[in-house]
């Protein structure tokens, strides 16, 4: 579980942080000069129930707003510290409205140095910055770094709320933003940050995004204490192998290949805070904060020109950098100059068309993603989609909603039902099998097509007369192994094109003919005699196309596709521009 401070500066938040710890967080020695947090801080915090939570200290002052930021990820409980001798202040606002924006959903408040006394009307101060957020019915503790004061009380707190809350989301996929990178002598480039969304275990293969950087995870290590495997959920410093130090930076995030999208662009639900300074116009400039990577960007707003204070639409986010991300992660936008916090959201298409900003089809399909029921938005994402298969992360909703599934991919059932009619309008026509699943499932994985076209249940094709059969096959077998691509066999059968591919396809599921490659079939008896030609000239020994071309006696078009449809078949052999026979 993470803990994140935030408040004021000089609140006192690196001064509870080491009364609850013992560490201190400021480890610059620019920090310790100046008495000023600058960078993020962490340390290991045992909660008197015996869990163990993992504190994340911020910087509370407004010129470092975006390292505040980029600690905020994962954050689960956030401890808001304010002076009980001052009572809230800008950051200690802007710091609460970032947290709620982000999605923490539990947390404590400290009156630090309570041993000054509380300034008069301290507390409904609070109570009136509470309201209405996340903080509304937490626990306000009076506590003192410096006399100890209230400190078993806040922990208490803290291990109650903590205790409240359900365990990590899981995707199975672990993520982390980095926050920090450094260079350990003898071992190389370490990287920071918290982990979510599952398990990282030494040796794991991953990716730096963006970017596609391949890295190997050489070791982990969580508060300095090795581990072979660490949770999602906590503070983890993973050592890199097969990547350089300067390679990877703040904002870059570390992930499996294949678990995150990268985009120039995001279609999101977009709030402004209630106090945020200024509208946000259409084609305004911002800086989106995701994770730990700040980036600007265009705001196109969605069916609106402006959006208000308070109000909430939906809108496109044109990046000026690439973004790894992932749909329902959570963002703020803070104004491009004077810089200002201004709102924030949720991320709901990653690939979405940059046209069509008024199109009701496109709002409504937002309005459905914004209202987050998975099962409502795998069925919308269907219908989208048209006869196009989908191949979500997550295949719960998408079976839930009802969809046909083929091998992961999924089609809405209306596409399913297209899709079995135009099979048999294609069967009609004398296709085979393979050639309507070719037709219908082009870009889909062999096994997802093949899946989908049992699916469509199609009916046995109608017998061709037998004495059609002799004759396609007497035309394969004439030919041999230059025998007629599809086309030019089907001109031999003048009136009889439909019977003809009938008497084809039947010859070929009964293995009499042999689809050698794509629109080209060869007699089954003939290609048994030409392999038994190769071994006769060559045994054991190499041979080129020519030579092979000649003891076959066909065109070099047509030994090349033989050779190649021997090499898959695990006949024959290739190495550099010879063959051997297996």
């Amino acid at each position: 579980m993470i803990l994140g401070t935030a408040g004021h500066v000089d609140h006192g938040k690196t001064a509870l942080v080491k009364a609850l710890t013992g560490v201190d967080t400021d480890r610059l020695a620019e920090e310790k000069r100046r008495g000023l947090t600058i960078e993020l801080g962490f340390a290991p915090l045992t909660l008197p129930g015996g869990r163990a939570v993992s504190v994340v200290d911020v910087p509370g002052h407004e010129k470092f707003i975006p390292t505040m930021l980029s600690g905020c990820g994962g954050l689960d409980l956030a401890l808001l510290v304010i002076a009980a001798d001052q009572g809230p202040m800008p950051q200690t606002r802007e710091h609460l409205a970032i947290l709620s924006l982000l999605g923490v959903r539990a947390g404590v408040v400290a009156l630090t140095r309570a041993d000054l006394g509380e300034h008069s009307g301290v507390r409904e101060q609070v109570a009136a910055l509470a309201r209405g957020t996340f903080l509304e019915s937490a626990p306000v503790i009076p506590v003192s770094a410096l006399t100890g004061q209230g400190l078993p009380e806040l922990l208490s707190a803290i291990d109650a709320q903590a205790s409240a809350l359900p365990p990590p989301a899981l995707t199975g996929s672990p993520r982390l933003h980095i926050d920090r990178v450094f260079s350990v002598a003898g071992s190389g480039t370490v990287v920071t940050g918290t982990l979510t969304g599952g398990s990282l275990a030494r040796g794991a293969a991953l990716e730096l995004w963006p970017g596609a950087l391949p890295a190997r995870v050489r070791g982990l290590e969580r508060h300095g204490v090795p581990a072979e495997e660490l949770p999602p959920g906590v503070r983890a410093a993973v050592n890199l192998a097969g990547v350089r130090l300067e390679q990877v930076r703040r904002g870059m995030t570390l992930a499996p290949a294949g678990a995150l999208e990268v985009t120039d662009r995001v279609d999101v639900s977009l709030t402004l805070l209630p106090d945020a300074p200024y509208p946000v116009k259409n084609n305004s400039q911002l800086h989106l904060h995701h994770g730990t990577r700040a980036v600007v960007c265009r705001c196109v707003l969605l069916g609106r020109d402006k959006l208000e204070p308070g109000e909430t639409g939906f809108a496109q986010l044109r990046l000026a950098g690439p973004l790894a991300a992932l749909e329902g992660d959570r963002f703020v936008v803070r104004f491009f100059s004077p810089l200002a916090t201004l709102g924030g959201g949720v991320i709901l298409e990653t690939h979405p068309p940059r046209r069509g900003r008024h199109d009701p089809e496109r709002l409504a399909g937002l309005a459905v993603r914004a209202a987050g029921d998975p099962v409502a938005i795998a069925r919308r994402k269907l219908e989208e989609a048209g006869d196009l298969p989908l191949r979500p992360r997550d295949p719960a909703p998408y079976r839930a909603a009802g969809g046909a599934e083929g091998a992961g991919w999924f089609l809405s059932p209306a596409a399913l039902a297209g899709k079995r009619q135009a099979a048999l309008d294609l069967q009609r026509q004398g296709l085979d099998s393979p050639a309507i699943r070719d037709r219908l499932f082009p870009v889909l994985p062999r096994g997802a097509a093949e899946s989908f076209l049992a699916a469509l249940a199609l009916p046995a094709a109608a017998p061709a007369s037998a004495a059609l059969e002799g004759a396609v096959e007497a035309l394969y077998r004439r030919a041999g192994l230059q025998a007629p691509e599809d086309g030019a066999a089907e001109e031999a059968f003048p009136g009889r094109v439909r019977e003809m591919k009938l008497a084809r396809r039947a010859l070929t599921d009964r293995g009499t003919l042999v689809v050698v490659a794509k629109g080209f079939r060869v007699h089954a008896a003939a290609l048994a005699q030409g392999l038994e030609a190769l071994e006769r000239a060559f045994g054991a020994e190499p041979f080129a196309l020519g030579r092979a071309r000649d003891v076959l006696g066909v065109s070099r078009k047509y030994a090349l596709l033989l050779l190649e449809y021997w090499d898959k078949a695990g006949k024959t052999e290739k190495n550099g521009e010879a063959r051997r026979l297996r």
